[in-house]
């Protein structure tokens, strides 16, 4: 699912209107009928709604949800913030349906009139804001600020068409006045502001209506940031056939572990394994081999030396994998990071590369994957600032264009990791994770994850399908673990247990 700027909906609105003959008062139609399924779903008790309408498309919108919650015998109170006069085009039409149905429309064209409107819609269940849609670009003033101003004050709950009034499309941040709304209904896809905070704080639940635009007509605009959904990763998830055995889902094999870090080498066997790999091999030197092998008893293990003198070794133990992963719990030492270079230039075995093995290439990201290899690099904004020469605050400061100029660079997709984790491809496309919670930010996430998207690749998921699978599955299992718990006390462990139970609800549409 695609995630649009203002001018990119316009330009698709405009494609279906004029490439595909689609009329204008169609698609405000079935925008309308969006809405009143929305509020039927939702607020299915409210007996009276205040529609507040802007002059322009928005507005119209607004109109003609109030003639269709008419028909299905909700009293609608509609609301013209300016001067009803000024009301053209579709949503024109949609106004003089309204009245000649002889719905109550009012006018508010001033503090006195804004007064009558505000104390009107005290005795109403739900607030319907069809102001401003997804063209405003400039903060509210005059009677719209003192309009949404006052809105905000009542306590009624809001739902907003497009987009929350006082709200920009096109970025993610808030200048006040806007007005907060409990859901949100928007059309075709969905907008920056929807998507990414603080400006999705503002706008509840989203729901993104299909209102008859054609797929190709969006395809058409070249979007390259999208939203991670269920329903485009279902097709990878099918049940298991009965002709199976071990063989048939691949085998991971992770290089990870030292001393006082096995549980890392630990928890990346475990993510694999509740993925779904048919075997697992940790390869990590022989001491930390004793306690992985007492922690991790579905999994083999073998020991090697992480020195120039066991590459040979490592190599010719993983050349018949079908997946690899580097990296978790392996020192950050010299020694341990000319290992990690050697090997990774050596082997052609689809990979992923998280934690000390990233360290391995600080400054060097073009090092990573020269040959261009399927290889996933997964680091938290520490470890990317470190193989950019970038500062974690610098990442941070616009994660979607840092993570697509590292994809690029290391010719490796990218999961960068965090709220909203992003995934970049090095042709530049991105993907948002819309999954995961708080109450993940505990030692040891990472492993998991880097466990679970090696598990995908061995399956034989392509690699940038893998990580953006692996980051939705993570954060489902966490966000099923925090509904059944708590947003505190989470566990690593606790997380990956959790996997099959996500995958479960993706193939279910859940």
């Amino acid at each position: 699912m695609k995630i649009l700027t203002s001018d990119q909906m316009k330009n698709i609105d405009r494609r279906a209107i004029e490439q595909f003959l689609i009329p204008s008062i169609v698609l405000m139609e079935n925008a309308a009928l969006a809405v009143v399924d929305a509020i039927a779903a939702h607020h299915s008790a409210a007996d009276e709604v205040a529609i507040f309408c802007g002059l322009g498309q928005n507005g119209g919108d607004g109109f003609a949800v109030a003639r269709h919650l008419e028909n299905r015998g909700v009293t609608p109170l509609v609301f013209v913030v300016g001067e009803r006069s000024k009301v053209t085009g579709d949503a024109g039409v949609n106004l003089r349906i309204c009245e000649r149905l002889g719905l109550p429309v009012y006018e508010i064209t001033g503090s006195d009139s804004l007064t009558e409107a505000l104390a009107r819609t005290m005795g109403c269940d739900l607030i319907v804001d069809a102001i401003f849609g997804t063209g405003l670009n400039r903060a509210l003033t005059g009677l719209h600020e003192e309009t949404v101003r006052g809105l905000g004050g009542l306590p009624i709950p809001v739902l907003a068409i497009d987009i929350p009034s006082g709200l920009q499309a096109s970025n993610w941040n808030v200048e006040e006045p806007v007005l907060r709304a409990q859901i949100t209904v928007t059309f075709a896809q969905p907008k920056l502001a929807h998507v990414f905070e603080p400006a999705a704080l503002e706008c509840g639940e989203v729901i993104v209506a299909d209102i008859s635009i054609p797929r190709a007509a969006v395809d058409a605009e070249g979007v390259t940031l999208s939203l991670i959904t269920s329903e485009e990763l279902r097709p990878l998830f099918p049940a298991r056939e009965s002709a199976t055995h071990k063989g048939t889902y691949g085998h991971v094999a992770i290089v990870g572990g030292s001393e006082g870090r096995s549980g890392a080498a630990v928890l990346g066997a475990r993510g694999a394994l509740r993925t779904g790999a048919g075997l697992v091999t940790v390869l990590t030197d022989r001491e930390t081999a004793r306690i992985v092998d007492g922690h991790s008893v579905e999994s083999m293990t073998r020991a090697i030396r992480v020195s120039k003198d066991g590459l040979s070794e490592a190599l010719s133990l993983v050349e018949d994998k079908s997946a690899l992963l580097i990296g978790p719990g392996l020192a950050d030492n010299d020694d341990s990071y000319q290992f990690v270079r050697d090997f990774l230039s050596a082997t052609t075995v689809p990979a992923v590369i998280d934690a000390s093995a990233l360290n391995a290439f600080a400054g060097k990201i073009d090092a990573i994957n020269p040959q261009g290899l399927p290889r996933v690099i997964t680091p938290h904004p520490g470890e990317l600032g470190r193989l950019l020469g970038l500062k974690a605050g610098d990442v941070n400061a616009d994660r979607l264009a840092t993570a697509r100029e590292a994809a690029r660079l290391s010719r490796c997709v990218i999961v960068l990791k965090g709220h909203q984790t992003i995934v970049a491809d090095p042709d530049g496309e991105l993907f948002v994770n819309p999954t995961g919670n708080p109450g993940m930010a505990t030692g040891g996430m990472g492993d998991i994850l880097g466990g679970v998207i090696a598990a995908l690749i061995a399956r034989g998921v392509d690699v940038l399908s893998a990580a953006c699978a692996g980051v939705y599955l993570h954060g489902s299992a966490g966000d099923i673990l925090m509904e059944a718990t708590s947003d505190t006390g989470l566990t690593a462990l606790d997380v990956a247990n959790m996997i099959p139970a996500a995958i479960e609800r993706l193939r279910r549409g859940m």
